[in-house]
């Protein structure tokens, strides 16, 4: 299994309009891709960086790879880029 994971603050006042792009669009998105096993968004119950983290479950790299590069995934990602201050993401490997 390879993780995407995704940390991210949303832009002062559009906290509500982002958890509605994350827990509909971008859930109905990703969770409809073959290969992908979970889809999870967390809120920190803490102040700081960062306010969500979204933690995507896919098969393998390869399928990971697709789905960014698919022509359905330009434009959710162009939407949630204008939701956000700032973002870091990672793509994880299981080693164990």
């Amino acid at each position: 299994m390879v993780y995407l994971t995704i940390r991210c603050d949303p832009l002062p006042g559009r906290e509500d309009e982002f958890d509605r792009l994350l827990t509909q669009r971008s859930k109905e998105f990703w969770t409809g891709q073959p290969g992908v096993k979970s889809y999870r968004v967390y809120g920190d119950k803490l102040l700081g960086f960062p306010e969500r983290t979204i933690m995507i479950e896919v098969e393998d790299f390869g399928t990971l790879q697709r789905i960014l590069d698919a022509d359905e995934h330009r434009p959710l990602r162009k939407e949630f880029m204008t939701h956000v201050a700032r973002i870091e993401s990672q793509i994880l490997d299981a080693i164990v």
